[in-house]
C-alpha cells in the first residue's frame, strides 16, 4: 500500500475514533441536568456525575486511541498535510450528531461542509 494512502487511513481511522467519542461526550452530557451549573460547586458537582458515566470513560478512551493513531499518521507525514485532512472531522461530526443524536442538518451546515471538503482535496493535491 502506497505512503500516502496508509497516512490518508490513518487520519481517517484517527478521525472516526475522535467522533465517536465526542459523540459519547455528548450523549452522556444529556443523561446528566445541566441547570445547577452556577458556581464552583455548580460545576464541580456536574462534572463529578459526569465521571460517574460509563460513556465518558469511553469517550476518554476513544479520544486516547485517536491521539495514539494521529500519532502513527504524523510520523508518516507533514503537519501540513495530516492537519488539513484531518479536518473531516468536521464532515464525521456532521453525519454523526445527526445519526446518532438526532441533530438537523441545515443548509448552511451543509454548505460549511462542502467548503471544508474543498478545502481539503485543495490541500490534499499539492
Amino acid at each position: 500500500m502506497p505512503s500516502i494512502v496508509r497516512v490518508i487511513l490513518l487520519i481517517l481511522l484517527s478521525e472516526i475514533v475522535n467522533t465517536a467519542g465526542h459523540i459519547l461526550f455528548k450523549k452522556s452530557s444529556n443523561t446528566v441536568d445541566s441547570g445547577s451549573l452556577r458556581g464552583v460547586s455548580g460545576h464541580a458537582g456536574y462534572i463529578k456525575k459526569m465521571l460517574s458515566k460509563y460513556q465518558i470513560w469511553m469517550g476518554f478512551s476513544c479520544q486516547a486511541l485517536s491521539v495514539a493513531i494521529w500519532i502513527l499518521a504524523l510520523a508518516q507525514a507533514d503537519l501540513s498535510f495530516v492537519f488539513p485532512v484531518g479536518s473531516m472531522q468536521y464532515i464525521f461530526i456532521l453525519i454523526g450528531a445527526h445519526i446518532f443524536l438526532g441533530e438537523k442538518i441545515d443548509r448552511m451546515k451543509l454548505l460549511g461542509t462542502l467548503l471544508v471538503v474543498t478545502g481539503i482535496v485543495l490541500i490534499s493535491m499539492s
